[in-house]
């Protein structure tokens, strides 16, 4: 018989090609993670991995194993879950990936709220602005701005917002209010940087004619997080999804530049697996963030 410990163990290294970084995901040591794919691969009298110093990758036999094993994991996965949807239980591992910004400074107080009612729900979360490969992390939900482009995810739409530009009061005073996008070469600019490259055009909109303006930053970062405190500190012009920039702006910590310029709205989405979707678990999850998110809209409404 498996141990079921160990089959999770040998699909994260399948997927990670690392016994280190696997077995740092369920907390276990190299040593042990080494030692229970040894003895998964002793079970079967094969190699399931071909090793070298840098990575693991599977062999023919490993890829024949790992995919039934997989199948046979999200069945076990599939039967609790419908145990739960018949007790209407919020339980078990809930992994999401969230945007710097938006995820720790408003949906991390939603899901805080949600995991208080189910002491029997085990919630990680993920913050970062690059694009997360739900399978190689090992999540459940991903929360994306944009459209997508890998029709293998199921998606739920949770609001239409455009991006727009803002800065603090401090910041105007001292360098003036600009009334034109094109005027932003005359700024200090806050450049995020998206999946390793900056992010220097900005996408505006007037009387239904889009355009782009290219900026230069005089800082920049991969963290939108930061990039917000550093508006609100005065260090210049951001741009930003109105969703992150609401509240301050609603406050009088950030002004909303450009309202009669703003770009067509993008979709607010989490994306999901489409094995996950029967999980009890998912939709309360799903449909919780989507009440949340249309009551934020309520209280923030877009002044534009």
């Amino acid at each position: 018989m498996y141990h079921l410990n160990d089959l999770k163990l040998t699909i994260r290294i399948a997927d990670l090609q690392s016994i280190s970084a696997a077995g740092r995901e369920l907390g276990m040591t190299p040593a042990a993670a080494s030692a229970a794919l040894q003895r998964l691969e002793k079970k079967l009298d094969c190699l399931l991995f071909a090793r070298s110093t840098r990575k693991m990758k599977l062999t023919e036999e490993g890829h024949l194993f790992i995919e039934s094993a997989r199948q046979a994991l999200q069945l076990l996965d599939n039967a609790s879950n419908a145990l739960a949807d018949n007790r209407g239980e919020l339980k078990g591992d809930l992994r999401i990936a969230l945007p710097s910004d938006l995820g720790r400074n408003i949906i991390r107080a939603w899901l805080d709220e949600l995991a208080n009612t189910a002491p029997e729900l085990k919630l990680t979360l993920y913050f970062g602005d690059q694009m997360t490969d739900l399978i190689s992390q090992n999540v459940h939900l991903a929360l994306r701005y944009g459209q997508l482009e890998d029709s293998s995810l199921m998606r739920r739409q949770l609001a239409l917002m455009p991006r727009v530009a803002v800065a603090s009061p401090s910041y105007i005073e001292q360098h003036g209010l600009p009334i034109h996008p094109k005027e932003l070469s005359q700024h200090k600019i806050l450049i995020l940087n998206r999946d390793g490259e900056p992010w220097h055009k900005w996408h505006f909109s007037h009387k239904a004619q889009q355009y782009a303006v290219n900026v230069i930053g005089n800082k920049s970062c991969n963290d939108g997080a930061v990039i917000k405190d550093w508006a609100l500190a005065g260090e210049g012009i951001a741009y930003k999804s109105w969703f992150d920039v609401a509240k301050e702006v609603h406050q009088g910590a950030l002004v909303l530049l450009f309202s009669d310029h703003i770009a067509d709205n993008i979709p607010l989405q989490l994306v999901y697996l489409q094995s996950d979707y029967p999980s009890h678990k998912i939709r309360t999850v799903i449909d919780f963030i989507k009440q949340k998110t249309q009551a934020f809209e309520s209280d923030y409404p877009a002044l534009f």
